[in-house]
């Protein structure tokens, strides 16, 4: 009895065996599966690693000059030890950016100072761009404080953006056909300059202010719908856009203003027109000059890697060295550089036209574009189309 007793024992031992064999054998190839495919994508991670970072900026041309381009390439490739490439995408105004930034599809933007805080993106808020670390940006010590300081790009101490130009939405004027600068806005109504100057076809908001100055309204009355919302300052308007010989998109360009008389302009055309034999400089009307800071900001895009917000923020540092800032800023574009460590290398023409950084008075005489509200964009957009339809109406 009790052999049998044991046979069955040993009968039922073999029978769980054969059953369980298959899955424990099975357990152990999956086990082996996951760990050879975990080995593999560490593999593939640690060889996209090795092929290098791809830094996607999306920009203004005037920011990104192809020799800067490549030399960042060639200096960030030797410093860390991989491939860095640029891939630049060029655009013609801010509303360009929000659909790349809220993708993750661009990794450095530049972005006007009026910008980072409008309601309609509301980029800071939502979180759509990464803090900056100015440890990573150690030529940020030689940033205008007025401009490091402001509060445009701040929420708190947390800091989104980092000035790299600044300049008008000027005045520019033919020095071929001025003796002396124009001292006011009203010459763009002077029957003198008719079909004889051009202005930007998308800056409707800067061009609304000028009317609105040369009409006399305060500088905080510019750019208020309801104020400007009455027939003689619609009047006015229209007339600005029906004198006008054309208009340019974008950024002012050589082609756009050569042989005329004056134009509004950031200044990027001038290098360009002094290569065609005309020297253009800007005015400073005496109602005020409308101003304008372009700031580098990083998107979330830059958080997914460390080493490419690192990069990122090599860039900016990049930006703001003189050579850069001097020979891109200052001569090429033509434009106000943004650091203090530059009166040195100035010559005496350049001094005396890029004021001294450190001189807030210099802040004071100028007018800073302002935040607005949704309603009175939209409601200046459509003072300003008006204008267009009814100024260029045969």
């Amino acid at each position: 009895m009790e052999f049998l007793m044991n046979r069955i024992r040993l009968t039922r031992i073999i029978l769980l065996f054969i059953t369980l064999f298959p899955l424990l054998l099975n357990s152990c190839t999956e086990k082996d599966t996951v760990q050879s495919d975990k080995k593999e994508t560490l593999s593939v991670s640690e060889k996209k690693e090795d092929e290098g970072i791809l830094l996607r900026i999306m920009i203004f041309s005037a920011y990104a000059p192809e020799k800067y381009v490549a030399a960042f390439e060639k200096s960030m490739s030797d410093k860390y030890g991989i491939p860095v490439e640029i891939k630049i995408d060029f655009i013609n105004n801010h509303d360009d950016y929000y659909d790349p930034i809220r993708s993750g599809s661009t990794d450095i933007v530049v972005l006007s100072h009026h910008i980072f805080k409008d309601e309609r993106f509301n980029y800071i808020t939502k979180g759509l761009l990464s803090p900056i670390n100015l440890k990573n940006i150690p030529n940020a010590e030689h940033l205008a404080p007025e401009l490091l300081n402001a509060d445009y790009h701040r929420i708190g101490d947390t800091l989104y953006g980092i000035p790299v130009a600044n300049g008008p939405y000027g005045l520019a004027y033919n020095t071929l056909k001025f003796e002396n600068p124009p001292k006011s806005w009203q010459i763009f109504w002077d029957p003198a300059y008719r079909k004889s100057y051009v202005l930007s076809r998308y800056e409707y908001l800067y061009n609304i202010n000028i009317t609105a100055l040369a009409m006399g309204y305060a500088q905080e009355e510019i750019s208020s719908y309801d104020l400007l919302n009455n027939p003689n300052f619609k009047k006015k308007l229209s007339e600005l856009t029906g004198n006008a010989h054309s208009f340019w998109e974008g950024v002012d360009t050589a082609e756009a203003l050569y042989g005329h008389s004056i134009a509004t302009a950031w200044g990027d055309s001038f290098s360009g027109l002094k290569e065609r034999g005309e020297e253009w400089r800007m005015g400073f009307p005496e109602e005020g000059c409308l101003w304008w800071i372009d700031d580098f900001a990083l998107t979330k895009a830059v958080e997914t890697n460390p080493l490419k917000k690192q990069l990122a923020e090599e860039w900016i540092n990049k930006a703001l060295s003189q050579e850069y800032q001097l020979e891109n800023i200052a001569r090429t574009v033509g434009t106000y550089p943004v650091i203090t460590n530059l009166t040195a290398l100035l010559s005496e023409e350049e001094t005396d036209r890029f004021f001294s950084m450190e001189t807030e008075a210099f802040f004071d005489s100028h007018i800073l574009q302002s935040t607005i509200t949704e309603r009175d964009r939209n409601g200046l957009k459509l003072l300003w189309e008006e204008a267009i339809k009814a100024g260029r109406e045969p």
